[in-house]
């Protein structure tokens, strides 16, 4: 593994897609809108110690470092034909302000992290996925331990394969779910060599390790969009149909991927027009 990946996130491409695809369209239609962000622990049982907050608070301090290249922007023009030169000029002079957008504490007694990320909603729409990744990474880094990579390669290919030789087509999505970065880069590393006419890996939702395997970046739009806009415009009745006509402006033809789980598939589809309908490739 080259040294620049051994701190994570080791690239501003170390990101789902999807969000740079969200971000381009806030970009577009609610620029100077401000939004809050925070982290929830579905399970109390999971704790964080003082050795995993402070390596945390390291890590998220050196997300100020992070900048898209020249490489990174070809790449992204390569890749993602569907990003304006707008928003590539405004991604090359993205920079993270954690110390500024980004509040955490360690409650040591209930071994409970706090975390809350603020600011334009532009600039931080970028931050929850490497923020996840981290939060996930600490817990298994320095609380969770009992765990290892023997035998992971050969789990990995065995379950790849099997897919492969059924004929279905999958897409690798672990970057907020991952115990660290070599996880997913091993995941990535195996399922990117298995051959099979009929089936295997489609791509990646990790844009750095897309590139660096040579598979497709893979990822749409996510339920934050459609949300963010019933809050914004105040209704939750047609939120969906006015988030796919938004993105659609921004998207045109391409990246028409619906939504329909976002507050019900009742409420989704009393607005999925025919015109939508007809504009959409799927749901």
């Amino acid at each position: 593994m080259p040294a620049i990946e051994e701190y994570a996130p080791a690239s501003i491409l170390d990101q789902d897609l999807y969000k740079f695809c969200m971000q381009q369209a806030v970009l577009q239609h609610y620029p100077a809108v401000d939004a809050e962000y925070r982290f929830v622990n579905r399970d109390p049982s999971i704790q964080f110690n003082r050795e995993a907050f402070e390596w945390l608070q390291e890590r998220i301090s050196g997300m100020a470092e992070l900048r898209a290249t020249s490489n990174d922007l070809d790449y992204l023009r390569s890749a993602c034909p569907f990003f304006s030169a707008e928003y590539i000029a405004y991604l090359s002079e993205f920079r993270y302000n954690p110390s500024t957008e980004v509040a955490c504490s360690l409650d040591e007694d209930l071994g409970s992290l706090s975390l809350r990320v603020s600011g334009n909603w532009t600039r931080i729409i970028l931050y929850e996925v490497p923020l996840l990744a981290m939060i996930a990474e600490a817990h298994y880094r320095f609380v969770d331990v009992d765990w290892n990579y023997e035998g992971q390669r050969a789990k990995i290919a065995a379950k790849g394969e099997m897919l492969a030789r059924a004929g279905c087509k999958f897409a690798e999505f672990g970057t907020r779910r991952r115990r660290s970065f070599m996880t997913q880069d091993i995941v990535m590393s195996v399922l990117s060599q298995i051959k099979s006419s009929g089936g295997g890996i489609a791509g990646t939702s990790n844009v750095y390790l897309a590139r660096k395997y040579g598979v497709p970046p893979v990822g749409t739009i996510g339920h934050e969009w459609i949300m963010g806009i019933a809050a914004l415009e105040n209704t939750y009745k047609s939120a969906d149909r006015l988030a796919l006509l938004k993105w659609q402006q921004t998207y045109g033809s391409r990246l028409t991927v619906a939504l329909a789980d976002t507050f019900g598939t009742r409420v989704f589809f009393a607005s999925f027009d025919r015109e939508l309908a007809g504009t959409y490739n799927s749901v």
